[in-house]
C-alpha cells in the first residue's frame, strides 16, 4: 500500500489543481461565457459524451488488458505483447471511423431535433475526439501497468482542464466563434494524446515481432469482457447526459452539468488512488498473493470513503450558498448535487472491488455487472426524466444514477466477499460513516445567503477540523497519516 499512498500523493497534486480549474471554469467562467446560449454548452457536453462512451467500445478493452497481463510477462516477449496489444485501438479507430462516416447521422439524431441540427455538422470535431481519447485511454493502460500514471494524470486533469478554461474565456470576450471553440477544445484531446504517446516511448514502451507470450485466444476473450470495465463508469455518467439531452434539451444539460460536477468532486481520492491501486490488485491476483489482495481491498475502501465523504460532506453543507453564487437558472441542481454525490460516495466506500473481479478469473461475471449498469441507467433515466412519466427533469437524471450506482456497486461487493472471502468493512469504515453523518446533521443549519462567502469559509474549516482530528484519533487512515509524518519527518 506504501507504493500506492507515494504515488496516489503525486496524482492528488494534478488532480487537485485540475478540481480547482474545473471548478472555476464550470462555476464561474462557462455559465457566464454561455449566458444565453446555454444549449452551446450542452452540445459540447453531448459530444463530449458521444466521444467518451464511443471510445470505451473501440479502445477493445486493451487497458484492462494490458494491465492484467503485463505483469506476467518476461522483459523479452512484453514488445511482441503490446505489438498485439495497440494493434487493437489502431483497429478500433479505423472501425469506428468507417462505422460513423456510414451510420453518424441516425446516432446524432437521437437529441432532439432541433439540437440534432446543431451537431451535426460538428461530426469531423467529434470523429477526431473519439480517436483521440482512444488513444489516451490505450496509452495509460500500458503506464498504468508499469506503475508510472502522474503524467497521465496531469494531462487529463490538469492540462485538458486549464486548456477548455483557457477556450472559454476566450469565448467568453468574443475572442473566437463557437465553431472556433469546438476545434481548439478538440485540439487539446489530439496534443494531449501526442504528449502520452512520447512519454509512454520514454518509458519502455517498445514493439517488435517476436515469438508470441500468450495464447491470442485467451486474450481476446478477456478483452471483449473487459471493454466495459472502467468504461461502465463513464458510460453511465455520460449516458444520463444524452439522455437530458434527447429527453429534454441541450440547455438543459448545461444545468444538468454544472450541478454533476459539483456533486462529483468528491471523486478527487479516487482518481488520484485507483490509477496505481488496480494494477497492485492485478499483480496480487496473478501471485494469488491473497494476504495483499485484504489490504489493498480494505485501505483503499477506508481511504476513499473518508476523504471522497469528507469532499461531499463540505460540499454539501454549503450547497445553498454556492448555488446562491450562481444566476437564477441553475438554482433547480441542488438535488442533482446530492444525488450524483451520493452515487460518488458509495462507488467510492467499494475500493477496488472490480478490479478485484475484472482482474480475476470472474471477469465474465463484471461484464454481466456492467450490462445490467448500463440497462439499469437507461431504464432509469427515461422513467424518471421522460415528461411522459415521472417528469422528474434533471433531478431524475442524478436519482437514476444514484440508484443505478448504489445497486451495481452492492453487487459488486457481494460477489467479492462471495469468490473472495474478504469485504471492505472494518470498524474504521464504521466510525467514519458515523462521523461524515454527524458532520451532515451539524453544519447543515440555517444558510447565510447575505454573507455566502463567509458561510462556505467557516463551514468548511469546521468540516476540515472534525474530520481530520476525528481520522487522527482513531487512525481512520493510518497509510495517509503516515505518509505526512515521514515527509515532516524528511523536511526537518
Amino acid at each position: 500500500m506504501g507504493v500506492v499512498i507515494n504515488q496516489a500523493s503525486k496524482n492528488a497534486i494534478s488532480i487537485l489543481i485540475g478540481t480547482i480549474l474545473g471548478a472555476v471554469n464550470t462555476i464561474l467562467i462557462l455559465p457566464k461565457a454561455f449566458e444565453g446560449f446555454e444549449e452551446g454548452w450542452g452540445l459540447l457536453k453531448v459530444m463530449t459524451a458521444y466521444a467518451l462512451i464511443f471510445s470505451q467500445f473501440f479502445h477493445g478493452g486493451i487497458p484492462n488488458t494490458v494491465i492484467r497481463y503485463f505483469p506476467q510477462l518476461t522483459i523479452q516477449t512484453r514488445p511482441a505483447f503490446l505489438r498485439w496489444a495497440f494493434t487493437i485501438p489502431v483497429l478500433g479507430s479505423v472501425i469506428f471511423l468507417l462505422l460513423f462516416l456510414l451510420l453518424g447521422n441516425d446516432t446524432l439524431r437521437l437529441v432532439q431535433e432541433g439540437d440534432a441540427a446543431l451537431l451535426q455538422p460538428h461530426r469531423w470535431e467529434l470523429i477526431i475526439l473519439t480517436i483521440s481519447l482512444i488513444v489516451f485511454y490505450a496509452l495509460n493502460g500500458y503506464l498504468s501497468a508499469v506503475l508510472k500514471t502522474t503524467v497521465y494524470q496531469f494531462l487529463n486533469e490538469t492540462f485538458l482542464k486549464a486548456w477548455f478554461m483557457i477556450v472559454a474565456l476566450l469565448f467568453w470576450f468574443d475572442m473566437c466563434s463557437f465553431e472556433t471553440l469546438l476545434f481548439i477544445y478538440v485540439g487539446g484531446y489530439v496534443l494531449a494524446s501526442v504528449v502520452l504517446l512520447i512519454h509512454s516511448l520514454q518509458a519502455g514502451l517498445s514493439f517488435s515481432r517476436g515469438e508470441f507470450p500468450l495464447q491470442k485466444k485467451e486474450l481476446y476473450n478477456y478483452s471483449f469482457y473487459s471493454i466495459l470495465d472502467r468504461g461502465a463508469a463513464i458510460l453511465v455518467n455520460n449516458l444520463d447526459i444524452i439522455m437530458v439531452g434527447m429527453l429534454i434539451g441541450l440547455n438543459e444539460v448545461a444545468y444538468y452539468t454544472l450541478a454533476f460536477y459539483i456533486g462529483s468532486v468528491s471523486l478527487l481520492p479516487q482518481k488520484s488512488l485507483l490509477s496505481i491501486a488496480n494494477p497492485i490488485t492485478s499483480k496480487a491476483i496473478a501471485e494469488k498473493n491473497d494476504t495483499a489482495l485484504h489490504d489493498i481491498y480494505r485501505q483503499s475502501s477506508q481511504v476513499q470513503l473518508l476523504f471522497g465523504g469528507y469532499i461531499f460532506v463540505s460540499i454539501w453543507v454549503c450547497i445553498t450558498e454556492i448555488l446562491h453564487l450562481l444566476p437564477n437558472q441553475y438554482q433547480e441542481g441542488m438535488w442533482v448535487v446530492f444525488f450524483i454525490g451520493m452515487a460518488k460516495m458509495f462507488y467510492m466506500a467499494t475500493g477496488v472491488s472490480g478490479g478485484i473481479l475484472v482482474y480475476s478469473q470472474h471477469y465474465r461475471l463484471n461484464f454481466r455487472l456492467n450490462l445490467i449498469l448500463i440497462f439499469l441507467t437507461i431504464g432509469t433515466n427515461y422513467l424518471f426524466i421522460s415528461p411522459s412519466l415521472f417528469d422528474m427533469g434533471i433531478t431524475g437524471a442524478a436519482l437514476a444514477t444514484a440508484l443505478s450506482f448504489m445497486l451495481y456497486n452492492s453487487m459488486k461487493v457481494y460477489y467479492v466477499r462471495k469468490y473472495f472471502k474478504i469485504t471492505p468493512f472494518t470498524s474504521t469504515y464504521y466510525i467514519t460513516i458515523l462521523l461524515l453523518v454527524a458532520m451532515s446533521a451539524l453544519f447543515y443549519w440555517q444558510p447565510f445567503l447575505n454573507y455566502p462567502f463567509v458561510a462556505i469559509l467557516v463551514k468548511g474549516m469546521l468540516t476540515t477540523a472534525l474530520t481530520f482530528g476525528v481520522a487522527y484519533y482513531f487512525k481512520l487512515a493510518p497509510e495517509a497519516f503516515g505518509m505526512l509524518a515521514r515527509m515532516k519527518t524528511r523536511n526537518k
